[in-house]
């Protein structure tokens, strides 16, 4: 049974932040985190953690140490929340903003950086491997794009109906009946995201095996902190034609490359701007702006306030 697994993370997750552990769910309010952390244990098969976070301050490496159950295959989901900063990892050497879901059997732990003042509503199931074959099995697509005794990732985003799903998943509050529609919503969600692994490979969607090349192009825009890159030169890099690459970041990320290199601009502007050592002039030009007045134009168009007024409420 996964349930001393399951003790061991949510004893991990009490350490981390400095929480009590009561019926599998560990909760803490102080100046860590607030929040909670649900596990649930439905068969030898199954079993999830479930996370509803608020940190008050950045932290780093977030699960880095947890316990190796390496015969489950990971499936995190979550929320679809557009926030620039948030990133969700599986030791891929580079973050990953996730507003869908992750499937992957690393054998590394699970680790992330979470943000403070962002809420996270994340959802791991846990699926044993041999279950989690069984259904890609049934597919004569995923058996040729996953095997066995190799390491995986996949990618995907959540349609309406996993993410109402996974919304429900939250909402669930039932003493009588709570952990069987748990259950089967777990169940409904890895079968959802099973078929849409199926179809995408079957119409040679290449989006999985595109994943990590879309997150090096993606890491690349936030390394040059929004840095008007040529579409040519994050193309090449990332082993894909300048039409695919479009395609495919739009998808996954649900906004055109243009926008999200504005938009790390932008963030990096309020950055410079509350440290204060560059005039806002400055800061224009360093991160590409044409002048001081387009750089307060689009600041405010994106933001609703102007540079300055931001700067000045800050400092209130």
């Amino acid at each position: 049974m996964p349930q001393p697994k399951l003790q061991e993370t949510l004893s991990y997750w009490s350490t981390t932040f400095n929480g009590s552990i009561e019926n599998n769910c560990v909760s803490f309010n102080n100046d860590i985190a607030s929040g909670s952390i649900k596990g649930e244990v439905f068969s030898d098969d199954l079993y999830l953690l479930k996370f509803d976070v608020f940190l008050h301050n950045d932290l780093s490496d977030l699960g880095k140490n947890l316990v190796n159950d390496s015969e489950y295959v990971n499936f995190l989901f979550g929320q679809q929340e557009v926030n620039a900063s948030k990133y969700i990892a599986f030791d891929l050497e580079r973050r990953i903003d996730l507003r869908g879901v992750v499937v992957s059997n690393d054998k590394k732990s699970l680790n992330w950086f979470q943000p403070a003042k962002v809420p996270l509503k994340l959802l791991l199931l846990k699926v044993s491997e041999e279950n989690f074959f069984r259904l890609v099995n049934k597919s004569e697509s995923l058996k040729k794009s996953i095997e066995k005794e190799k390491s995986f990732t996949q990618f995907d985003s959540l349609d309406p109906v996993m993410l109402g799903t996974l919304l429900r998943m939250f909402e669930i509050d039932d003493p009588i009946y709570g952990k069987e529609l748990m259950e089967h919503c777990a169940n409904y969600l890895i079968t959802l995201t099973m078929s849409k692994l199926s179809v995408n490979s079957i119409d040679n969607d290449d989006s999985s095996l595109n994943m990590n090349a879309l997150f090096h192009a993606r890491q690349l825009i936030i390394d040059k902190k929004g840095a008007d890159i040529p579409i040519e030169f994050l193309a090449k890099e990332s082993g894909m034609s300048v039409s695919r690459l479009r395609l495919l970041f739009k998808t996954f990320f649900e906004v055109p490359i243009y926008q999200f290199q504005q938009q790390i601009r932008l963030e990096e502007s309020k950055k410079l701007l509350l440290k204060g050592d560059k005039t806002q002039a400055m800061i224009a030009m360093d991160l590409g702006f044409s002048t001081s007045s387009h750089f307060t134009a689009v600041f405010k168009k994106y933001y609703g306030y102007t540079p300055k007024e931001f700067k000045k409420n800050q400092n209130d």
